[in-house]
């Protein structure tokens, strides 16, 4: 799933990069926001210009270091086999009993047992902390003689041609006999936003303590209790509790955290000029889901008059491509359709009222992929467009916007980059901001902005954070590996922002430091 997010990225990214796009005239995010925030958005009710932002320096998702490398390399070479055509009769599996979760001395013997049924029969192979344990291939694992290193978390696959089916995580903790006293973290599940304290506690007198997180340390966490707050899907895994006894380790206490996001992206704005020197408007976005999903495309212009926007375009051009730049269907005019005015209605858009007007709107049902909209402006027209994504479907559907990204030229003063975006759901959502300027000349972009700075804002205009350079933090990179977003090159050149943030209407600016200009590309990845 990794290697194919990363795939849609880098094809989204080149997607970006067919057209070039200059946009002018950036609105300020009130603006923006009073012309695309749905009406039916929940209000933010906690104080946004101090949001509730992880304090880990989470480093260490799989396979995020050169230490990795062996496992990475043995790990490839595991791949069960699932036909795409299971033979006649046979049954994917479905894990029967679950493993259990341990607390162990050192020099114990240790047995972690499951069960599957399936036709034909599994097979099994034993994980530890999501990587392939080497020869760990039957129903039960068995540990000799436990030690200090064998604690973390253990989840056994069974597959055979028809399925895969992975197991619960069992933790295993060992400490040595005189620190048999000790008791640990308990494992938790909880939704994205939670505060989650895990602590040890009844370890001998002096004891010290380092924290580990899916195996490695994390920084500065040597006390007792390791609070994360605002917890996020990549806070999700297994935290160990290292306790020592001078240069000792005398216990390694292991407990797993679930995070659950109940919340999705909902809609993404852009503003900018067309027509001028053949500029276009450019947003896209990408679906992943089990089904389809029906997505509300606007690209607005005569109706962004009654907003106070000078020069609206007087004839723009919607044209949304799919897959190899395939042109999935195309608007000149919205036509006051039903359906296209029901659709504004559910989502919240603001109301094109002229049913004659030029502005232009898509409904469509499209399935998971990466996908381009542009907005062109007819004959010889030049003025503002915004462009508007929105998720149109109801409920809680099974498919959602993933990533939602706008590209445009962006200017000083009040002619920058700024995009608008929705959280919708009950539970808080984390969030991969990006706002990308350099590295998009190695996807053939030309006059890329040189440096960006990216701020967020909330639907009351208060600053909530700011990032002037990503600096190639462990955090922002492991996010955006786990989303499979393509690689910022620039690490003082790029930006980003990593940020759960509660129910609500977001703005996004980016800008150019000290003054640059240059295209610049905003991204929003939902984490889950």
């Amino acid at each position: 799933m990794k290697i194919l997010r990363i795939i849609i990225s880098c094809v989204f990214a080149l997607c970006l990069a067919i057209t070039s796009s200059r946009a002018s005239d950036q609105t300020t995010a009130g603006e923006l926001q009073a012309m695309t925030t749905p009406n039916s958005a929940p209000v933010v009710t906690s104080n946004a210009s101090n949001p509730p932002v992880s304090n880990l320096d989470l480093d260490n998702l799989p396979y995020s270091g050169p230490q990795n490398l062996g496992n990475l390399i043995f790990d490839m070479g595991y791949a069960p086999f699932v036909s795409p055509t299971p033979p006649a009769g046979s049954v994917a599996p479905a894990i029967t009993s679950q493993p259990a979760s341990k607390s162990a001395t050192v020099g114990a013997v240790v047995t972690l047992a499951a069960s599957a049924s399936g036709t034909p029969a599994p097979n099994f192979q034993w994980l530890k902390n999501g990587s392939a344990i080497r020869g760990a291939n039957t129903a039960t694992l068995t540990l000799n003689s436990a030690q200090v290193t064998d604690a973390g978390s253990y989840q056994v696959e069974a597959y055979n041609v028809a399925g895969i089916a992975t197991s619960n995580a069992a933790t295993l903790s060992v400490a040595t006999a005189n620190a048999s006293s000790i008791t640990g973290p308990a494992s938790l599940s909880v939704n994205t936003g939670a505060t989650v304290s895990l602590a040890v506690s009844k370890a001998p007198a002096g004891s010290t303590y380092q924290w580990l997180f899916n195996g490695r340390a994390i920084s500065s966490a040597n006390a007792a209790t390791l609070t994360i707050n605002s917890a996020g899907p990549t806070a999700a895994g297994n935290y160990i509790a290292q306790v020592s006894n001078g240069s000792t380790i005398i216990a390694e206490e292991s407990a797993n955290l679930n995070v659950t996001t109940n919340a999705r992206l909902l809609n993404l704005s852009v503003k900018g000029t067309v027509g001028t020197n053949g500029d276009v408007l450019t947003v896209g976005f990408v679906t992943q889901g089990s089904s389809s999903k029906q997505i509300l495309i606007r690209g607005d212009g005569p109706s962004l008059s009654s907003f106070g926007v000078s020069n609206p375009i007087s004839t723009p051009v919607l044209t949304l491509y799919g897959e190899n730049q395939k042109v999935v269907a195309t608007n000149s005019a919205w036509g006051g359709t039903t359906a296209l005015i029901n659709a504004a209605a559910q989502v919240g858009a603001f109301p094109i009222t002229n049913l004659k007007s030029t502005d232009t709107a898509l409904l469509q049902t499209l399935s998971s992929g990466a996908y381009t909209a542009t907005i062109t402006a007819a004959g010889s027209a030049t003025g503002t467009a915004l462009a508007e994504l929105y998720d149109a479907d109801s409920g809680t559907p099974s498919s959602t916007m993933t990533n939602i990204s706008g590209r445009a030229y962006v200017y000083t003063g009040g002619n920058t980059l700024t995009a608008g975006f929705v959280v919708a759901g009950p539970t808080s959502e984390e969030v991969l901001i990006r706002g990308v300027g350099p590295s998009l000349g190695g996807y053939g972009i030309r006059n890329a902005l040189k440096n960006t700075v990216v701020t967020l804002y909330d639907t009351k205009g208060n600053q909530i954070l700011s990032n002037a350079g990503w600096n190639n933090n462990d955090a922002i990179n492991n996010a955006g590996n786990y989303v499979g977003a393509f690689p910022m090159m620039y690490p003082l050149g790029d930006s980003a922002l990593l940020v759960t943030l509660p129910p609500g209407a977001y703005t996004v600016n980016v800008a150019g430091a000290a003054g640059t200009t240059g295209e610049g590309l905003v991204e929003i990845y939902e984490i889950k």
